[in-house]
């Protein structure tokens, strides 16, 4: 069903985009929409940039991020530039509604849920230390490893 939904878009885009608004509005201005909408989406993921970096470099450095609403709302504003730098009616939609606070909201709730239940599988699993896979016990444990002779049988 995902999968449907994801090859229906593109049609439904192009068909909104040319077929429907394209000829109430006319080619000039829909140009003119499509050129205004790469200004405001590069505007908005340099915006962006400026709050995401440096949670990025603390990342690189080993700390933890401070996942608080304001590195979350600017994810939302550089998902919303690009998709308001990909020419289409539904995309600009899309970007229109991820700068929404309520929106942005949901999305927070969501991220935390899913963050929630990840570290409670991780923890369920004791963690990972040195040494130890994420999947289980390594293959490298000295419990696993079995000492012996091998013989040539002829």
């Amino acid at each position: 069903m995902k999968a449907l939904l994801l090859l229906a878009f593109p049609f439904a885009e192009i068909y909104l985009t040319f077929f429907v608004v394209g000829k109430a509005v006319g080619g000039w201005m829909l140009l003119l929409w499509f050129v205004m909408a790469f200004m405001v989406g590069r505007q908005l993921m340099r915006g962006a940039t400026k709050v995401i970096m440096p949670q990025m470099q603390q990342v690189q450095q080993g700390q933890s991020p401070n996942m608080d609403g304001q590195l979350l709302a600017a994810f939302c504003q550089a998902l919303a530039g690009f998709l308001f730098i990909v020419p289409g009616v539904l995309t600009d939609g899309f970007a229109v509604l991820l700068l929404l606070p309520p929106i942005q909201k949901l999305f927070q709730r969501q991220m935390h849920m899913a963050f929630a239940a990840r570290s409670s599988r991780f923890m369920m699993m004791g963690g990972f230390g040195q040494g130890q896979s994420p999947f289980g016990r390594s293959p490298f444990d000295s419990s696993n490893v079995f000492d012996g002779e091998a013989k040539d049988i002829t």
